[in-house]
């Protein structure tokens, strides 16, 4: 129970230090020193940065969770950026009960100036902005992290199979009805590793680095700064490369750097 809960802790903390968290944060803190819907007229300089800095996180939040449960759910990968929109704008109306109730907890005589409905606006507003400003940090982070291309992959006939005949760091934290199955991509989550196989996914404690390793360097490329794909799933034409990313046999899709976009095409690989 103390390691899963230390480790739960590593996560948290780790997202806290991620760049679209900071951003975020920071945002919400400018957004305290600007004063903007007139809040500068109410509300003085440290009570403006607490209210912006904590309706951030907690608009932020229920933003994280609504995209995380799409991904999930509905597109069985990532978010496209249109869907993205439309969860930023219909966090309006949560959003400015958030903003309504922190109004009420420290800055009460600002209520009666303000409409309900003006919150709602100045929420849709700032969450577009923030959602186009996170899609731009991720985007930057991305391809400043892609790495750059080992050597070239042997022909698709003498490429090695993507599995492992003896036990290695990867397969060994996969479940016993994964172990031996091929597979298809990897893709970073926090500290963790989600495992795409043939037979289905598994999420184990291990960096994308790692993983990689374990796989071998000819086994695949990586596409993203935290994604990995297998030759052996780019092979015979069956992926399919989009604007919102590449498209695996299945419909399992993963975001595409710039850079990895680059690699792949260079690669002949799509």
């Amino acid at each position: 129970m103390t390691q899963s809960f230390a480790s739960r802790m590593g996560r948290v903390a780790g997202a806290l230090c991620s760049g679209p968290v900071l951003a975020v944060l920071g945002f919400g803190v400018l957004l305290g020193v600007l004063g903007p819907f007139g809040s500068y007229l109410g509300m003085g300089l440290s009570v403006r940065i607490l209210h912006y800095t904590v309706c951030m996180a907690v608009i932020s939040a229920m933003a994280v969770a609504a995209n995380t449960l799409a991904a999930r759910f509905v597109f069985q990968g990532p978010v496209p950026f249109p869907a993205s929109l439309a969860i930023a704008i219909a966090l309006a109306l949560p959003g400015a009960v958030v903003v309504w109730a922190l109004l009420w907890l420290w800055a009460p005589q600002v209520l009666p100036h303000v409409a309900f409905w003006e919150l709602c606006l100045q929420a849709a507003l700032i969450n577009v902005v923030v959602t186009l400003f996170v899609r731009m940090v991720r985007g930057w982070l991305a391809d400043r992290g892609a790495a750059p291309i080992a050597a070239p992959r042997p022909p698709v006939e003498s490429r090695p199979a993507v599995m492992a005949s003896s036990p290695d760091p990867l397969r060994d934290k996969l479940p016993p009805s994964l172990r031996s199955a091929p597979v298809i991509a990897l893709s970073a989550e926090d500290h963790y590793l989600r495992v795409h196989t043939a037979r289905g996914d598994a999420l184990v404690l291990l960096s994308l680095s790692n993983g990689m390793a374990a796989l071998g360097p000819e086994a695949g490329i990586q596409v993203h700064r935290s994604h990995w794909v297998a030759h052996a799933a780019l092979a015979g034409g069956s992926a399919r490369l989009g604007r919102s990313g590449i498209v695996l046999d299945g419909g399992r899709m993963l975001p595409v750097s710039r850079a990895g976009r680059r690699r792949l095409v260079a690669g002949n690989l799509v």
